[in-house]
């Protein structure tokens, strides 16, 4: 008998399971619909986010280039601090557009699933997202276009934490008469 060629008498490594394993527990048909629901709309949001945040970052772009090449014409110097801090606005922006840009199709894609990673994900962006907006109202004067933000980061911490909270049915449902 050749190595690849296993004897009748001899059982797989590792040890494979004889039947499939049940799942851990499923969500009732209304929660799910709910579930799968809230997953689109969060990921929606996001992926509108990640619009605003790209388009954003691209404004900066365009504002700092006016700017450096209208000081540049005057003769003027800008100080190295403010290229700094323009570019590491700019940065964020963009990182935020791809962070809510993949965790948009994540949610998206799972939204058939119970899976809490991609609305866990979704939970802590917007929350890291929903502070820094607070910062940036409060360190300047706008907030026009910030409020929107606010609201939509708002609206995918609350739904992403109702999601999470959602019972699931137990995988068997006679399991405590077994016992018995």
């Amino acid at each position: 008998m050749s190595h690849d060629q296993q004897s009748p008498y001899q059982s797989p490594w590792p040890p494979q399971p004889s039947a499939p394993w049940p799942p851990d527990g499923m969500l009732s048909p209304q929660d799910a619909e709910k579930s799968r629901r809230w997953r689109v709309v969060l990921g929606c949001s996001s992926l509108f986010l990640a619009l605003f945040s790209g388009f954003y970052a691209y404004m900066n772009i365009a504002s700092v280039a006016r700017a450096t090449n209208a000081v540049a014409a005057a003769g003027g110097y800008i100080p190295q601090t403010a290229m700094a801090l323009a570019v590491a606005i700019i940065g964020v922006f963009c990182a935020l557009a791809l962070a809510y840009a993949g965790i948009g199709t994540w949610n998206i894609a799972a939204r058939g699933s119970t899976a809490k990673s991609p609305l866990i994900a979704a939970i802590v962006l917007a929350g890291a997202a929903f502070v820094l907006i607070v910062v940036y109202m409060v360190t300047r004067s706008t907030g026009g276009f910030q409020v929107g933000g606010l609201g939509l980061n708002a609206l995918i911490i609350a739904r992403g934490a109702i999601v999470l909270r959602m019972k699931k049915l137990p995988a068997y449902p006679a399991a405590p008469n077994w016992a018995a």
